[in-house]
């Protein structure tokens, strides 16, 4: 299901600490850093949408040790609407570099890419104007 070297989770929306979501992560991490992975960032008035891209989106890094990583992700797929038998994925979970705020890789980790129609869904691209990151909220 997943690699021994994937170290975490990257979380960018409504799963970071002090969103609306955080609750929903079933084991507490072992840390939390701040981090951020390439991609492009949408926005909409409930929720963000990570697809592939150039930009540096801003996020947070949970990391587990490789047991409690199957549990975390178990549920993440529930929440995030991803691998659920007989739904279209409203989410993809994906491997992605992620990389400390001094430009280090930390590894491969997951996250979730969106799935659907971003523009049919009513998304806007947050973009990176003057800024070094891109994030949610803008």
């Amino acid at each position: 299901m997943h690699s021994v070297d994937v170290v975490g989770v990257f979380a960018y929306g409504t799963l970071k600490r002090r969103q609306c979501r955080e609750r929903c992560w079933p084991v507490a991490p072992k840390k939390v850093v701040p981090a951020w992975t390439r991609g492009s960032l949408y926005t909409r008035s409930d929720y963000p949408a990570l697809v592939p891209g150039d930009d540096k989106a801003l996020g947070e890094l949970w990391f587990y040790d490789a047991k409690e990583l199957v549990q975390v992700l178990e549920v993440l797929d529930e929440v995030e609407q991803t691998n659920q038998p007989g739904l279209d994925d409203l989410y993809r979970r994906v491997v992605v570099e992620a990389f400390t705020l001094d430009d280090h890789s930390l590894g491969s980790v997951f996250t979730y890419h969106y799935a659907m129609n971003l523009i049919a869904d009513g998304f806007k691209k947050i973009e990176p104007l003057d800024r070094e990151y891109v994030q949610w909220p803008e």
